[in-house]
C-alpha cells in the first residue's frame, strides 16, 4: 500500500512538471513566430539598379539595419543570388557570400546584423530584380 501511494505521488508530480514544461514551451514557440512576423511586417519594396559589376539595392549609398529585425531578409519576385555588403565605421567594405533565394519566399541575405549597421545588397543576376526586403 505504501509503495502504491508513493508511486502515485511521484507520477502526479511528474505529470504536473510535464504540464508546466509543455505550457512554457508553447509560450516560447508562439513568441518566435511573432518576432519573425513583426520583422517581416516592416518589409519595404526594392528594385535593383545595375552598378558595375552587379545589380544592387539601394540605387546608391546604403541603408541602416534597424531593431525590427535581427537578420536581413529578402523576398524576391524571381530567383536571385544576393550578397550583403557592410560598411564598417572603420572604413572599407566587406561583402558576405552569395545566398540563393527562390522566388516568392523569404530568404536570409545576412544573419545576426547589429542595429545601426550600414549595408547594401548586391544581386548576381542577368536582369534587374524586384521584391521586398526587411532589415
Amino acid at each position: 500500500m505504501r509503495i502504491r501511494s508513493r508511486a502515485v505521488r511521484v507520477l502526479m508530480a511528474a505529470a504536473l512538471l510535464a504540464g508546466g514544461l509543455t505550457a512554457t514551451t508553447g509560450t516560447l514557440a508562439t513568441a518566435a513566430p511573432n518576432a519573425v512576423q513583426s520583422c517581416l511586417g516592416t518589409a519595404k519594396p526594392f528594385s535593383t539598379t545595375y552598378a558595375e559589376p552587379h545589380f544592387r539595392w539601394p540605387r546608391s549609398g546604403s541603408v541602416t539595419a534597424t531593431s525590427s529585425c535581427n537578420d536581413i531578409n529578402v523576398k524576391p519576385v524571381g530567383l536571385v543570388w544576393v550578397s550583403t555588403c557592410f560598411l564598417p565605421t572603420s572604413g572599407g567594405t566587406y561583402c558576405n557570400g552569395w545566398h540563393e533565394i527562390k522566388p516568392g519566399t523569404w530568404g536570409l541575405a545576412a544573419t545576426d546584423v547589429l542595429d545601426g549597421t550600414k549595408f547594401y545588397l548586391q544581386f548576381y543576376n542577368a536582369v534587374s530584380s524586384d521584391g521586398y526586403v526587411a532589415y
